[in-house]
This record gives C-alpha cells, structure tokens and sequence, in this order.
C-alpha cells in the first residue's frame, strides 16, 4: 500500500490544529504520516501554544513534529515537510482546514488509476456551500491566469517525484504559492486530474499574512515577472488574454488597498490597470461585492 504524507504548517493559535490533525488521522486511508511544521518564532506565545497542542499528539507514531528555529513563511513550511516526508503521495492541509474521512482514499485511488496524471484535486466546502464545482484536467495554467480554478493547497495531491522534480514551493512568495507552484508544476509538463466532490472544509483565515500597500505591488509585480514569457505566449495564441489577465490580478490589488485605505495607491493602481480591460475589472470588483454580501468573502 502506497503512503501519504500529510504536511500541515502551523502559525500562531487559530484554535483549529487539532481538528485539522485530528482530520488527517480519522482518513479512511491509514497508511499515512502527518508532519506538523512549527513556523513560530522560539519563545513567542504561538510556539508555546503550539507545543502545548502537540503534546497530546506525542505518542502518535504517524505524527512527526518539525519546529523552525525562526519564523519563515508558509511556503517554506510546506517545504520543510515536503523533504522531510516519506510518502509515495504528499497532500497539504491548513491548520484551520479539515479533510473529510474519504479525502485520501479517493484521492490515491484516483491516482493510482490515472497513471498519466502526477496530481489531483478536488472541490472545497466553505461555510457549508461547494466553493467551486468547476472541473479541470490536464493543463490548468490559463484557468489560474485568469483566476478560474480553486486548486485550494489542501484540495491538492501529488506524487512524490512531481513535486520534488519542482522543487516544491517558491518561497519567495508569501501568498498564492499554491497558484504559483501549480503554474511551475504545468510548465514542466505534468498534468492534473479531478475528483469531483467536495472533500475538505475550508475555514476562515485571517490574513496574518496578507501583504499590503507596497509589499503587495511588489509580490504581483514578481509574480508577472516571472511568468511574463507565458502570459506573452498565451497572448499570441489568444489575443487580449495579458490585458484580461493584468486587469484580473489589479483589480484584487485595488481592492487589497482599499481595504486598508492605501487610497493614493488603490488610485495609482486603477488609473494604470483599469484600462486594460474595464469589463473585466469592474466584474471582480462586483464580484467582490456580491461574495461580501453573502458572507463568502
């Protein structure tokens, strides 16, 4: 029988790492390891916490408790469990996530049926509703462009060697690194599959790690940077689609600013961005606006 790793990072208290560990070990599929990775700085309320936590998890074999001597981020978290697991399969969880009993199962099965796919995902339940029920196969680079697919970190699943042959996450980047490793993971020739269903709960972050005001330019701007060359290819292949894509991305940056009253910068970013695409910017915003309203935002 093939074994999953899990790997869960943990930042602060949110008050549900036991639930989510508590849904890893309860899988229908038992041959599995979970490795907690302590992104706490030493001597900080949150390590204390989370060690406390942990102690009740001590005489669990399948749990494997990894602390970083300093504060790192979550990308390099999941990196950290990555090479450090032993699983034939890796699969992700938030620590203010759960699985459902049959994630794992499905998700292996899938797998191993599908001997041409290196991952799968599948669909997400947030405040008792399916968040997306939109299915992709194959290459998904131009759904996560343009910010159609929900390829949520702890719907996914991956051989082993597909992600270590990526090298596992980009640690440079301190949001989207799910998107971001799944556009690297489809450049490199690889292709995802879908379970169908929702099989994880997604909860409500708080944003502790949220950039903002310049910080968040900067990480958008290395995000294009670095995938300049395929927006410029997929453009040539389907003119407007880099205008679509950079209206897309800005408008959330707009609103990021708004939020925290960056309004000099929120401006900035409409005068420049808007008119890409101004359908398309003002749909997200409107989109925003209708997803505020009825609590899923």
């Amino acid at each position: 029988m093939k074994k999953v790793s899990v790997v869960i990072p943990t930042y602060k208290n949110r008050g549900g790492l036991v639930k989510s560990i508590g849904s890893a070990l309860s899988q229908s599929y038992q041959h599995i390891e979970v490795l907690v990775v302590d992104d706490n700085e030493p001597g900080t309320e949150g390590r204390s916490d989370t060690e406390r936590i942990m102690e009740q998890f001590k005489d669990d074999e399948r749990v494997i408790y990894i602390k970083h001597p300093h504060n790192k981020n979550g990308a390099a978290a999941r990196n950290t469990g990555i090479f450090a697991s032993k699983g034939d399969y890796i699969a992700f969880l938030d620590d203010d996530d759960i699985f459902l009993p049959e994630k794992l199962t499905k998700q292996v099965n899938y797998l191993e049926h599908n001997t041409d796919k290196q991952a799968v995902y599948c669909h997400a339940l947030r405040k008792g509703q399916c968040w997306s029920s939109r299915v992709i196969e194959g290459n998904g680079s131009r759904d996560i462009l343009l910010l159609k697919s929900n390829f949520f970190t702890p719907s996914l699943m991956f051989r082993r060697e597909a992600l270590i042959a990526i090298n596992g996450f980009d640690e440079a980047f301190r949001r989207h690194q799910d998107y971001e490793l799944m556009l690297r993971f489809f450049a490199a020739g690889f292709s995802i599959g879908c379970v169908a269903e929702p099989l994880i709960e997604i909860g409500i972050n708080q944003g502790e790690n949220t950039p903002t005001g310049e910080s968040a330019n900067k990480l958008k701007a290395y995000f294009f940077e670095k995938f300049d060359s395929f927006i410029k290819e997929e453009d040539r292949k389907t003119p407007g689609f880099e205008n679509e894509v950079y209206a897309k991305h800005y408008a959330g940056v707009f609103l990021n600013h708004l939020k925290h009253h960056n309004i000099i910068l929120a401006c900035k970013t409409f005068v420049k961005y808007f008119p890409k695409r101004p359908t398309v910017f003002i749909k997200v915003i409107k989109n925003s606006i209708v997803l505020h309203l009825n609590g899923r935002a």
